[in-house]
């Protein structure tokens, strides 16, 4: 992912507690940014950001996204939902998940914090 637009930063401390924005479509799913250069339109960056999933949360459907997508579930449960029926996960679990890949829907019983890196392909804007 070299030149995506990644900056260098040394550790330091960093609220996972607030400062996060709740989805108008969904009251219990809060966004966290940490970095982003993404930008659909030029189908080019990455974004690392933190999503919290409150208790009793539901996402609403089956969904793709046209970047890759990699979660850490840090906190809580997360419970996939598809066609199979339902899988749940504790903390610690990961998903990674190509450009397309249908998923979802979601929902947590007790609530979780999920680490999530998206990016495109470098050649992806060429295409």
């Amino acid at each position: 992912m070299a030149g995506l637009g990644k900056v260098n930063l040394d550790f330091h401390s960093f609220d996972t507690t607030s400062g996060f924005t709740t989805r108008p479509s969904n009251p219990k799913v809060h966004l966290k940014v940490i970095g982003s250069t993404l930008d659909t339109e030029t189908r080019t960056g990455v974004r690392t950001r933190l999503i919290k999933l409150d208790a009793g949360c539901r996402t609403p459907e089956a969904h793709a996204h046209p970047y890759w997508e990699e979660l850490y579930v840090l906190e809580g449960d997360i419970i996939s939902i598809d066609a199979d029926g339902e899988r749940k996960v504790e903390a610690p679990g990961y998903a990674s998940r190509s450009p397309g890949t249908m998923h979802g829907p979601v929902r947590s019983d007790g609530g979780c914090l999920i680490l999530e890196f998206n990016w495109y392909e470098e050649n992806e804007a060429a295409s």
